[in-house]
C-alpha cells in the first residue's frame, strides 16, 4: 500500500524522514492523538497530504512542500469498526474536540495483544478536509515494516509572490 506525507519547508534543511512520527506529540497532539500518544499520520492520496499542511497557519511563508512516500505491506490497515472503535460524533469539529484525540490510543491498545503476524499496522480514518479521502494512522512501533522516501519538492514561495 502506498501512502503519502507532506512537510512544509520555510528555511534550514530541506529534507525530512517520512517515517518520523515524533512531531505528532508536539503541542496538544493532533486530531486523532493526544500529546502522550505518538502516531504516524499519513494520507491515502498525495493531494490530501499537501492539503493537510496547507491549512495550517503560516502557509504564506512556505517556500517548498516536501512530499514523502511510504510503502507498507498490503492487508495491514483496518477500519475503526474492525477493532470496535467508534469515532465520537464530533470527530470532525473545528477546532478539534478533546475526545477525538483518544482514537490513536484506542487503536494502539486494541492491537497490543494481537500476534505480530496478523497485527494491523494502520488505522484508516476519515479526513476532515475531504469527504472522499482518508488518512491512515500508522503504529510507529511497526514502521520498520515500512519503507519511506522523499519523493520530490514542490516549490511554493515563488508561486505565492508572483503577480500576474
Amino acid at each position: 500500500m502506498k501512502l503519502y506525507r507532506a512537510r512544509v519547508w520555510r528555511a534550514g534543511s530541506a529534507t525530512f524522514d517520512p517515517l518520523d512520527s515524533s512531531g505528532s506529540i508536539g503541542g496538544a497532539g493532533w486530531r486523532f492523538n493526544d500529546v502522550h500518544t505518538e502516531i504516524l499520520y499519513t494520507a491515502e492520496v498525495e493531494a490530501l497530504a499537501i492539503l493537510e499542511v496547507a491549512v495550517r497557519p503560516g502557509w504564506e511563508t512556505v517556500r517548498q512542500v516536501l512530499i514523502g512516500t511510504i510503502e507498507l505491506p498490503d492487508g495491514l490497515v483496518v477500519e475503526p469498526r474492525d477493532l470496535g472503535i467508534l469515532l465520537p460524533s464530533n470527530w470532525n469539529s473545528r477546532p478539534v474536540a478533546p475526545d477525538s484525540r483518544g482514537i490513536a490510543r484506542e487503536f494502539l491498545s486494541a492491537i497490543a495483544g494481537v500476534a505480530a503476524a496478523s497485527r494491523p499496522i494502520g488505522l484508516r480514518v476519515p479526513s476532515v478536509l475531504s469527504n472522499s479521502d482518508h488518512n491512515v494512522l500508522i503504529d510507529p512501533s511497526r514502521k520498520g515494516l515500512c519503507s519511506g522516501s522523499l519523493s520530490y519538492r514542490l516549490p511554493f514561495g515563488t508561486l505565492l509572490t508572483t503577480s500576474s
